[in-house]
């Protein structure tokens, strides 16, 4: 019984956190978007500054998921530290 319950617990909590994942992964796109869209310009052709905006938005994006892969896991070490302690 109590497998079941914990096998239960595991599925719901990896796929919630699949899910989380991809909003948080969402909004850092758009935030990113929003970022680099004074670089784009109308005026220009839009096969150069299109290279250029998406180099910006995958730049700022990916630099903002190691930061937020990095805090989420210096929050799981100390709380892990919390527990053994």
């Amino acid at each position: 019984m109590f497998r079941t319950f914990a096998i239960a617990a595991s599925v719901t909590a990896i796929a919630l956190g699949a899910a989380q994942a991809e909003t948080l992964e969402a909004r850092i796109h758009s935030a990113a978007v929003k970022a680099c869209a004074p670089e784009a310009s109308t005026s220009a052709p839009a096969s150069h500054y299109g290279a250029i905006t998406q180099t910006c938005v995958y730049r700022i994006s990916k630099t903002a998921m190691i930061n937020m892969q990095a805090k989420a896991l210096e929050k799981t070490k100390s709380s892990t530290a919390e527990l053994s302690n």
